[in-house]
């Protein structure tokens, strides 16, 4: 039952409600011709992303320190479930929405997508030291996962997490739905993958690319002092067979065969909100120089400006 207040006017309920909602929406403050934002705004991100993602979070909220991102790291079904229902207005994603997820969103709640991709990643492959991948390529992946491929020669190939989008993306590019190899793991984290495949010399891990790409830090260089990134036979563009592995340059040529984009997903709008302030951070200026830095590939390359210095230079006669 709703309770009467004669006490309030109209001006007082309008206050009221614009209050409350400041809360996630982009302030109409204006300083000279700079929009001042404040609030606070959920997102959700594929946990293989999380590491980049903390990166950006970090720059985005030290320059705009009257804006908070309540990230939540979540499989794709529950980010799917909490942007339909709202408690997420931004989803990060290691790939785009296939239009029947598009149509779907928009039966449920004439919900219509503004979908950005912000960089390309990757599946890094990670096996022993001494594992021999002189002859791995797709085609051997293809035959490892085969559903009837029964030989105890085939390597264990082991994944993060069941529901991750990397075992997602692997089966597809496979060709495979749900059945596959015995020889499929599935463990808890990354870094259970990576002390596995450390021990085991007949074993392949799949983890996201991000998770090795900052090579300059300390933690990547004493991960990889323990294992190695697998390489790949592949073919280039002009159809030289070419070995290729997760790497910033095979992905940047798209010569790396198990590359994936990075999208943002987000609610069709024509107001400046916090949600569209972050996506574009993600996606020019600053955010695209933070993926280039941590080894990934921003889907634009950040301009460089170059200063030349004329002074004392004389024409020539």
């Amino acid at each position: 039952m709703l309770k009467h207040y004669p006490a309030l006017s109209v001006v007082a309920l309008l206050f009221l409600f614009s209050s409350c909602a400041q809360k996630r929406t982009a302030e109409n403050t204006n300083i000279g011709t700079e929009k001042i934002y404040k609030g606070e705004f959920t997102l959700d991100v594929d946990p293989g992303l999380e590491h980049v993602m903390k990166l950006q979070q970090e720059v985005f909220e030290y320059a705009h320190p009257d804006v908070k991102l309540n990230i939540q790291y979540k499989n794709e079904a529950d980010m799917m479930a909490d942007f339909k229902s709202k408690r997420a207005t931004v989803l990060v994603m290691a790939r785009d929405l296939d239009s029947l997820e598009k149509v779907a969103l928009e039966q449920h709640d004439t919900l219509y997508v503004r979908e950005i991709k912000i960089a390309s990643d990757g599946v890094a492959l990670i096996g022993n030291k001494s594992f021999d991948d002189k002859a791995l390529d797709i085609a051997t992946l293809k035959k490892y996962f085969d559903p009837a491929n029964t030989s105890t020669e085939v390597p264990e190939m082991v994944f993060e997490d069941q529901h991750s989008s990397v075992v997602k993306f692997m089966l597809n590019k496979l060709g495979y739905k749900e059945k596959v190899s015995t020889h499929v793991y599935a463990l808890k984290s990354t870094e259970e993958v990576i002390n596995y495949v450390e021990k085991s010399k007949n074993a392949i891990g799949f983890i996201p690319f991000n998770f090795l790409s900052d090579v300059e830090s300390d933690g990547v260089k004493k991960l990889l002092d323990s294992i190695k990134i697998l390489s790949l036979r592949a073919k280039d563009k002009d159809g030289k067979e070419i070995i290729v592995s997760a790497n910033q340059s095979d992905i940047a040529t798209g010569d790396y065969p198990l590359t994936r984009n990075i999208y943002t997903e987000m609610r069709f709008s024509y107001e400046d909100n916090l949600e569209w302030l972050f996506v574009n951070f993600l996606f020019k200026g600053q955010g695209e120089r933070i993926f280039l830095k941590d080894g990934l590939i921003p889907a634009r390359m950040p301009a460089r400006d170059i200063d030349v210095n004329t002074d004392g230079l004389k024409a020539r006669n």
